[in-house]
């Protein structure tokens, strides 16, 4: 019988075990009615032998049967030392639950598994199991217990915008182990009081061995790096660099496009093809295709050298920008020092207005950005991509469960998802990360409350 073999497997019992075994449903649910052999167990006080002294049903629930929950009635004997001066009498074995807990070990398992897919809500979880989500929320938090971890010798940094975050803060700091590829620590605030407060609780000779830390272009970061991990090399992520650059050149080709009336070339141009010089996914060489605006047949390149000759600035602005985009896609360990040399010259010489926010901080950055063409590992440029990735993720947790508010349950969760060297421990000592409320204060009845209370004694409306 295929369900009867099922269950056997799922609560680790070989046929040979059982004594009777019988499987009923009612409505939407399954009950196994279950007896073990009689092993003829010792005293586990005297060692003396013991007899059997009737049965006590033990009731848990198991895995699901066809998605139906699945209730197991265990008749558990019951046993007395044979030894006259002792008599102790104590029960079967449980070898299906932890302690006196009524769920088996194969469901909490379960649980514990799929706590690690964070597409999966509680909510999920609970109506995948036949089980209440306040209970998915007890296990998670009893069963994943996530300590501070260990330093990386190279730590990516970033913060995650989120309600949870604490001290007045709205974003949450997240730190990766860039050569591990995992995530090691979730911090409730991204401030740099709190950033200064979690390193100095490390042992100095931990923050020593730390040699690379990546970051966005945020300074207290910076500064906290330079003040708590000394022995570290600061690197500046070359992405968000990029991304600074191409936002100034956005807004110069939309101030140069408003210049321009709706329907005339250039603006055509500036709104239809900015990506030509925004992006790198157009193969210019295809073949032309007819334009509705030029009435003709154009490739990409014909359209590419047509917004070039738009403004001078702009292509001015365009030349510059490909410059660095070029310095931060080839340039070396060895040549990037007087590479960037040369690039920020060409800014400075270029003389746009648009570029000035940027050249101020690629100066002020300079020797992170330089410090981010390290390949300490596998031939990998220092990066925050890690630390972004492992972000989307968090996200997406996020988006999927409408929303969190407990941020230690958050963290254990996450961390324990994202951290392919971190486990479950399944154990009968249940806790709850429940967060604590404020305490509601003695009640005072206001006037509208008197007032309904007085309007008891009233008399009824008369017809």
């Amino acid at each position: 019988m295929p369900i009867k073999d099922y269950i056997i497997s799922t609560l680790n019992l070989e046929p040979d075990d059982i004594e009777t075994f019988d499987v009923l449903r009612k409505d939407n649910t399954f009950y196994t009615h279950l007896t073990i052999k009689d092993h003829h167990p010792c005293c586990p006080v005297c060692g003396a032998s013991a007899k059997s002294k009737g049965f006590i049903d033990f009731t848990f629930q198991t895995m699901p049967v066809n998605s139906f929950a699945h209730y197991v009635i265990w008749h558990r004997r019951r046993y007395i030392c044979k030894d006259p001066d002792c008599h102790y009498a104590f029960r079967e074995e449980n070898r299906f639950t932890p302690g006196s807990l009524h769920s088996s070990y194969s469901l909490m398992n379960q649980i514990a598994k799929d706590l690690h897919n964070l597409h999966f809500t509680y909510k999920d979880i609970a109506l995948k199991n036949n089980v209440s989500m306040t209970r998915i929320e007890v296990y998670a938090d009893s069963f994943l217990n996530v300590p501070r971890l260990q330093l990386p010798d190279n730590i990516g940094i970033d913060e995650l915008c989120s309600d949870m975050a604490k001290y007045g803060n709205a974003y949450l700091c997240v730190m990766v182990d860039n050569n591990g590829r995992d995530l090691f620590e979730i911090l409730p605030s991204r401030t740099k009081h709190e950033l200064l407060k979690y390193f100095e609780e490390i042992p100095v000779e931990e923050r020593n061995k730390v040699k690379y830390v990546t970051m966005d272009l945020w300074d207290p970061y910076r500064d906290v790096a330079r003040r708590r991990l000394p022995n570290c090399l600061v690197c500046a992520d070359g992405f968000h660099v990029i991304e600074e650059l191409s936002r100034c050149f956005s807004r110069l080709r939309v101030d140069i496009m408003n210049q321009y009336d709706h329907g005339t070339s250039n603006y055509y141009l500036l709104k239809t093809w900015h990506g030509l010089l925004e992006t790198d996914k157009y193969n210019l060489d295809n073949e032309p295709r007819y334009n509705g605006f030029y009435k003709t047949k154009l490739n990409y390149r014909d359209l590419y050298e047509l917004i070039r000759k738009v403004n001078p600035d702009l292509t001015k602005a365009y030349e510059v920008k490909e410059m660095y985009r070029d310095f931060n896609k080839n340039a070396t360990t060895e040549n990037c020092s007087k590479w960037y040399d040369q690039v920020v010259d060409a800014f400075i010489e270029a003389d746009l207005p648009c570029y000035r926010t940027f050249i101020a901080m690629i100066q002020n950055w300079h020797q992170e950005i330089l410090n981010s063409f390290q390949r300490p590992y596998n031939d990998r440029k220092e990066s925050n991509a890690l630390a972004e990735n492992i972000n989307g993720s968090l996200r997406e947790a996020i988006t999927v469960s409408r929303g969190l508010s407990n941020f230690d349950r958050f963290r254990a969760r996450s961390i324990y998802s994202l951290n392919k060297h971190l486990t479950y421990t399944i154990t009968d000592n249940l806790k709850s990360n429940k967060r604590k409320l404020k305490e509601r204060g003695q009640y005072k009845k206001t006037s509208i409350d008197a007032k309904i209370t007085d309007s008891d004694d009233t008399e009824p409306l008369k017809d």
